[in-house]
């Protein structure tokens, strides 16, 4: 009889109320390569000389140390053995060090978001901790002793996967190697048992072998059906046996803040072994070329899960509870394609996923994204299509009777097959609502034939996702009524939350914890262990949001309003990011679904707004506001507040270069204005409409509205109307080149005592234009939590740098421009160029050709790049096209630096410039918002 296998134990220490996530992730790296966590969590209760015994024992007895310090120093052991004072993590690390064990540090850098609460404020123990610090980064540079920084959760989850599978290789070097390596954002959470699909497991490791040409496999179904766990089972259990990979990476898109660009940072990272904070400054087409770089070289394994919410179809305020009978037939916010992506960079990259052979690439989804078909609706080359069924009948009684469902197995398969098409999350439901069947818990033939339990349900002639709504609807019918407010409260949320936040916004539940049980027991709500969220599987959101009454709806809704709202911010102008503003987004949403568009407005605007536009979070304010409106585009908010919206709307459609449809909201919100005498607004929407013809190259027709909007507030006489007017005349004319001009009215703005942010950006644009800027002009801007203005300024001084040469300075404002730009999910092309531009002088670009034909056509630094690339022959095109554009409308509306330095351009390459028609204003006939407001100051005045 063999002896049982014996796992090394390795000791986690750390500090441990501000670090359990921490914590959690590295004990279950440990345990993903059978490594046993010591730790010290159940002596905490201990007096202080038995907790420090306790401590070194445990790591005397650990084979291996991991050590996590964070910015406070923790407790202090008193008790003689402790003589000068050290804290429990700093005696272990000691001990450790002392015994020769192989030591893991992970220290937590400057960078990681940390709250008051978990920094260290006594000054004994703060310089003991800045000691601490020191202390342990002393490594020798081996294995045997290591020290690694991080910034985030993530990057944390990083780095414990690469470096706990080092560890094991040390700690059992006779072994085996280990499996290869499997890196999860996050691990999949599941809830129920996973049975059969014999027949799609073949597929998979048919499709995942060498011999098939197809790199990427997309399942396709609506939800419920089992696409998660399936292809978790897989990768972690049948993957490994397939081929030898080089590694295995899952991320699923249901996460908050789960985008393509976030995919490749985590991949990268996974694949490279180099931190997250090594991706976050570059842009999406960069990481894509490291990204198949990598697929290309080595056969990777990479599984998408959900991909569904990258597109349109999903970019709305309640994604989280969209039904598949409401999703991918429109776009509720634009006019795009409802299977296209959001971001368009995005499917560029699935494109070229395709073919990244020899990688395998897994794709789980509701709709199958457009880019991936042809027009004949068929796969494109590269990419095998499966729609996914149900299960087969034995395998959903498997499933019933592992749920300890007992009952004639014919009776039972066939019900399951008539009524719920074996479809997986449907059978865990009837599961449940068998063994809640008070007179025979756990019987289905009992529970099948009673005409008022199992044997009411007639819904064979009904679609499947008629009968999965159906069979929901049953299940929720059937709750107690604890439990249906608990399910009806989680349903109204977007995301998982701690139980914490489930007892706050549930008060009115006196057991909490047995409505929570009876949930779980019904399969119907999951836990996480690793992060302790409870979530609700999407199907089972939507279906509870869609089924709760409005008069619940109230009580429920104003539960989870109360509990946020006290924990909104008051300070916008120091937020840092989207996360610290999910309590009050949460506020906005909790309302709208409780029809009080008004409430919904007032939170909006009392700071929300503003922070998400200095966050340049455009999708973020874009699937916010849409459900203030009907598809017209009309609301019940009064006229005024609804113009305030569509003003908002327009600029982030701007942002994310949808200048039609911001146009049209923009003149919209003049006409509503106008309609209810506000002049003062108009003032303001005309210079949105101005900005919005800019965007779309009508220099012409935006500088007449500029014009029309600086005659309308100075007849008005407002400050503060006519500086933005002003503010906007003067962009339009600096963009011209009529400097005398924009001088005075600049002269004019700087009297009002408002300059600041982005008129001080707008003054260093021009002063640029005309070779007077210097970086201490830039100095003296303050952004004033405005990220468009931060960006701005790194943006001039990487102009600076490139045009003095200085291509290193260049590239690290243009890296970290690109950086802010893909966090708040906002176009940043131009920047793109420059940066290769930078990296081409620098020698930084292996394939500068290839990396330069990435860019899209139009791409304004496409001449000086091949010019620097040595293929001048390649730029003549290029030049034309960027002459064309700075003649934008014909003199005088023309961008005259773009123009001055095109012709520059094109005499360098001995191309003529070519001699293009000057304004014709018969060709640009004025806007019907202008002919309004010009009628109404002729009558005015």
């Amino acid at each position: 009889m063999s002896e049982p296998r014996q796992y090394p134990g390795v000791m986690v220490s750390s500090t441990f109320a501000d670090l359990r996530e921490h914590r959690a992730a590295l004990m279950s790296a440990l345990q993903g390569r059978q490594l046993f966590p010591v730790a010290m969590e159940s002596d905490s209760a201990l007096p202080d000389g038995t907790v420090l015994d306790s401590s070194l024992r445990k790591v005397r007895e650990a084979a291996a140390y991991v050590g996590i310090v964070s910015h406070r120093y923790g407790a202090v052991p008193v008790c003689a053995a402790n003589p000068d004072g050290l804290s429990l993590t700093h005696l272990e690390y000691r001990e450790a060090v002392r015994l020769g064990r192989p030591i893991l540090i992970f220290i937590m850098g400057p960078g990681h978001p940390v709250t008051v609460a978990d920094v260290e404020r006594d000054p004994v123990k703060q310089a003991k901790l800045d000691a601490f610090r020191e202390e342990v980064k002393l490594a020798d540079g081996e294995l045997q002793r290591v020290y690694r920084e991080f910034t985030s959760l993530d990057d944390f989850a990083v780095g414990v996967t690469q470096s706990v599978a080092d560890l094991r290789g040390l700690l059992e070097p006779g072994s085996p190697a280990p499996e290869q390596s499997l890196y999860a954002r996050p691990r999949y959470l599941g809830s129920h048992p996973f049975v059969g699909r014999q027949e799609q497991l073949t597929t998979l490791s048919d499709w995942a072998s060498e011999a098939e040409s197809r790199t990427v496999l997309l399942f396709e179904a609506i939800g419920g059906t089992g696409k998660s766990i399936l292809t978790w089972e897989w990768i972690n259990h049948y993957a490994p046996g397939v081929r030898d990979w080089a590694g295995r990476f899952w991320y699923s898109f249901y996460e908050a803040g789960a985008v393509m660009a976030d995919f490749c940072h985590h991949a990268l990272a996974c694949m490279t072994g180099r931190p997250l904070s090594a991706f976050t400054g570059r842009s999406q087409a960069e990481l894509g070329e490291e990204l198949l770089r990598q697929l290309e070289s080595r056969p990777w394994l990479l599984v998408l899960d959900g991909l569904e919410r990258v597109l349109v179809a999903y970019h709305r305020f309640d994604a989280a509870q969209v039904l598949d009978e409401d999703a991918g037939s429109s776009d509720e916010i634009g006019d795009r394609h409802p299977c296209a992506t959001i971001r368009p960079e995005d499917e560029e990259l699935l494109r070229r996923l395709a073919a990244a052979a020899p990688s395998k690439i897994l794709i789980s989804s509701r709709l199958v994204p457009r880019v991936l078909l042809n027009q004949a609706s068929q796969a494109v080359p590269g990419v095998l299509h499966q729609r996914l069924p149900g299960l087969r009948p034995a395998d959903a009684e498997a499933l019933m009777r592992g749920c300890g469902v007992t009952g004639d197995g014919s009776t039972m398969r066939a019900y399951l097959q008539r009524h719920c098409d074996c479809h997986p999350l449907l059978t865990g439901i009837v599961a449940g609502l068998v063994n809640d069947y008070l007179p025979a818990r756990g019987d289905f033939d009992a529970w099948s034939e009673d005409a008022d339990a199992g044997g009411s349900l007639d819904i064979g002639e009904l679609n499947l996702v008629q009968k999965r709504n159906h069979v929901l609807r049953e299940a929720l019918a059937a709750l107690p009524d604890a439990s249906r407010q608990l399910l009806s409260t989680l349903a109204m949320l977007s995301e998982a939350v701690q139980y914490d936040t489930l007892s706050a916004i549930c008060p009115q539940l006196p057991d909490l914890g047995q409505a929570v049980a009876d949930l779980e027991r019904r399969g119907l709500l999951q836990y996480d262990w690793q992060s302790r969220d409870y979530d609700l599987h999407p199907v089972v959101r939507g279906v509870a949001a869609g089924e709760l009454p409005a008069e619940q709806r109230q009580i429920l809704g104003q539960h989870v309003v109360d509990h946020f709202s006290a924990d909104v911010h008051s300070r916008y102008g120091t937020i840092a990011g989207l996360e610290e503003l999910r309590g009050h987004i949460t506020v906005v949403r909790t309302l709208l679904q409780m029809g009080k568009l008004s409430e919904a407005f007032r939170s909006y605007t009392r700071g929300l707004g503003t922070a998400l536009h200095n966050l340049e979070a455009a999708q973020e304010v874009l699937s916010l506001l849409r459900p203030f409106f009907g598809p017209d585009w009309t609301s019940q908010l009064p006229p005024g507040e609804l113009a305030l919206l569509w003003a908002d709307m327009s600029s982030a459609f701007d942002k994310l270069q949808e200048h039609r449809k911001a146009l049209e909201l923009a003149t919209a919100g003049v006409v509503a204005h106008l309609e209810m005498g506000d002049v003062l607004q108009v003032a303001g929407r005309l210079a949105d409409v101005s900005v919005s013809l800019y965007n779309q190259n009508r220099l012409a027709r935006g500088h007449a509205v500029a014009e029309l909007g600086w005659r309308l507030s100075e007849d008005v006489n407002a400050v503060r109307a006519r500086f933005g007017s002003g503010l906007q005349l003067y962009r339009s004319l600096a963009r011209m080149g009529r400097d005398d001009e924009a001088d005075a009215v600049w002269a004019r703005l700087a009297k009002s005592g408002l300059v600041m942010g982005g008129a001080d950006l707008a003054r260093a644009e021009h002063l640029f234009e005309r070779g007077l800027l210097e970086h201490r002009d830039l100095d003296r801007i303050d952004a004033d939590g405005e990220r468009f203005v931060v960006r701005g300024v790194h943006r001039l001084r990487g102009r600076l740098h490139l045009d003095r040469e200085e291509w290193a300075a260049a590239a690290e404002e243009f890296e970290t421009i690109i950086g802010m730009a893909r966090r708040a999910g906002v176009p940043s092309l131009w920047d793109d160029g420059a940066l290769l531009l930078a990296r081409l002088h620098l020698g930084r670009l292996p394939d500068p050709a290839a990396e330069i034909a990435l860019l899209p056509s139009g791409h304004l630094l496409l001449p000086e790049l091949w010019i620097a690339a040595g293929e001048p022959d390649r730029a003549v095109r290029p030049a034309l096209d960027a002459h064309a554009f700075a003649w934008a409308d014909g003199e005088p509306f023309v961008h005259r630096y773009q123009l001055t330095r095109t012709e520059g351009v094109l005499g360098e390459l001995g191309v003529p410039v070519p001699v293009l028609p000057a304004h014709d204003p018969d060709h640009d006939p004025e806007l019907p918002c202008e002919a309004a407001v010009r009628a109404y100051l002729d009558v005015a005045r």
